[in-house]
Parts: C-alpha cells; sequence; structure tokens
C-alpha cells in the first residue's frame, strides 16, 4: 500500500491500494477501507457491481472524490482513496482490505496530517526581534537567530497559544532584545519553523538593519538645486500695466555677474553669506544667491 507517511492539510491526499487478482475472482471482488481501527468502514467498492464505491464513514462523507480512478483496470479503477482539502481530523491508520469467496488480505499503514504555518513574520520594532508563527498544526519548533558584529546568538523560548479563528490550530512566537547600536551592516535575523515527525522545515531571513532613514538624500539633493537652477535661469519679472484692462507682460530677465562684484551690492544677508562661503567648493550655489539679489535689488 503506498501511503505517504505525513502529508500538509489541504493538499488533496491520495491513498493507494495495490493487489492481484485471478480472472475467475474478478467478479468476486471486494475492497474496503477502514480509519483508525473503526469496524465502520470508510468506503466499499464492488467492481463487479459496475455501482462505483460507496461512503460508509460520515467523517469522509464530504471529503472524498468518488469520482477519482487509479486505474485504468476496471477491477482497480476506485481502489485507491482520494481524500479532499484533509485536515488533522483524518490523521491516523488506514488500512486496505480486499477480499473473495476464498482468500482476504490486508495492509495497514499511519498518516499523519500536519497544518503548515498560515504565515510566519519576522520583525525589529525598537530593538525587539520577534519571530510570529500563525495557524499551525501540531506544536511547532521555532528557533530565532541573529548576528550581532557577526556573533551568532539563538532563542528557542517560545510563547505558545491557541488561534483565535481555530482554537485546534496554534500560534507561537519567539521574541529577543538586541542593543541595535552594537549591529553592523552585515548581521542578520532568522526564523526556522520545524514540524515534528515530518519534513516540513520553512526559513525566513533578513537583515537587521532596515534602510537609512537618508537613503532618499541624493535624490532631494538633486531637487534642490534644479529649483535653484531654474529660478536663476529664467526670472520673471512684472512690468507696470497702463491700466487693469491691460494684460500683464512678463520676461525673461538675464543678468551677467562679474566674479568681483562687491559685497556692498548686495544684502547684508547675502553679503554675510558670501564672506562666509567664499571658501566653499560649491560655486553654483554662490552665482545662484548672486543672482537673486541683483534681481531682488534691480526690481526696487
Amino acid at each position: 500500500m503506498s501511503i505517504p507517511t505525513s502529508h500538509p492539510g489541504g493538499q488533496d491526499l491520495t491513498l493507494s491500494c495495490d493487489y492481484s487478482y485471478t480472472l475467475p475472482e474478478s467478479d468476486q471482488l471486494v475492497l474496503t477501507w477502514y480509519h483508525n481501527g473503526s469496524p465502520i468502514p470508510i468506503y466499499q467498492w464492488v467492481p463487479a457491481l459496475d455501482m462505483g464505491p460507496q461512503v460508509i464513514h460520515q467523517l469522509f462523507k464530504d471529503n472524498l472524490d468518488l469520482t477519482y480512478e487509479a486505474s485504468d483496470d476496471k477491477f482497480k479503477k476506485h481502489s485507491a482513496l482520494r481524500i479532499i482539502n484533509p485536515d488533522q481530523r483524518f490523521s491516523g491508520n488506514y488500512k486496505c482490505r480486499v477480499s473473495t469467496f476464498l482468500e482476504e488480505v490486508s495492509e495497514d499503514k499511519d498518516v499523519f496530517i500536519y497544518v503548515p504555518p498560515a504565515s510566519i513574520a519576522l520583525t525589529i520594532t525598537e530593538g525587539v526581534i520577534s519571530c510570529q508563527v500563525e495557524a499551525v498544526y501540531p506544536q511547532p519548533q521555532v528557533i530565532l537567530a541573529w548576528t550581532v558584529n557577526s556573533t551568532v546568538y539563538t532563542s528557542n523560548e517560545m510563547e505558545l497559544t491557541a488561534n483565535p479563528l481555530n482554537s485546534k490550530l496554534f500560534d507561537a512566537s519567539v521574541a529577543a532584545t538586541i542593543e541595535e547600536a552594537d549591529i553592523a551592516a552585515q548581521d542578520m535575523m532568522t526564523c526556522e519553523v520545524m514540524i515534528d515527525g515530518t519534513d516540513y522545515d520553512k526559513r525566513v531571513e533578513k537583515s537587521i538593519l532596515v534602510k537609512s532613514e537618508f537613503s532618499a538624500e541624493p535624490d532631494q539633493i538633486v531637487q534642490l538645486f534644479d529649483e535653484l537652477c531654474n529660478s536663476a535661469d529664467c526670472v520673471l519679472t512684472e512690468k507696470v500695466a497702463v491700466d487693469d484692462n491691460n494684460p500683464v507682460d512678463y520676461e525673461a530677465v538675464e543678468k551677467q555677474i562679474e566674479v568681483g562684484t562687491g559685497l556692498e551690492t548686495l544684502s547684508e544677508e547675502a553679503a554675510t553669506f558670501v564672506e562666509s562661503s567664499v571658501s566653499q567648493p560649491s560655486i553654483n550655489t554662490l552665482l545662484v544667491l548672486l543672482i537673486s539679489a541683483l534681481i531682488m535689488k534691480g526690481s526696487l
């Protein structure tokens, strides 16, 4: 009998039952499936009747695919048990029994249905790293690991609670406090979730350091200089209108500034800025301020 030892909940499960028969036995075959030693069969199929399998066990009434065909052989076509959307209730021992008038054979195997976590969240908030695991069955193992200046630390001190939406499932969390000042750029945090008795092993990994709040600074600098250059390249001055009925015309004013322009021609604030900025490398900023000051003075 081909049956997986563990299977994730929510994914259809097929339990196969293989057997051989002779031609005289073919019209005598009776196939029956049992669950957890119950005398009430899950499922029974008599190939010779040509009427399809019958579901008997109440637990499986809404979770069996009776149209599933395991083989092209008409005497094996419905030998497999196809369970739709199984959950942890369907864990247990399954037995397939095939009988004729003269002989009976059976085989059984344990199947474990686990429910993988609905979500795994790895976060850091105000120096606390945390791994939150939601809606899992059975109780998982959760290991939180992190590095501080490349030194590895771990914690498996897990807090376990019932899931608020389904009390048969578990929520689990592990948290630890770190000194953010000691964290280096290469330091990482990881959360590993495992379920005993299964091959489920999920690992989430992130950098501890979030992106710097100054990561957008280059764009801001570019935008700032663009605005200054635009205002210097083309400054609009208003011509005095003859009367209120005439539209106001604007013209572009271009000023040429000599490097030796005297500080006395500037406003007191501009002159102070120039005196304090002559050693600065940003000649563009200086020229913009000089242009702006002259235009303001000329418009008075």
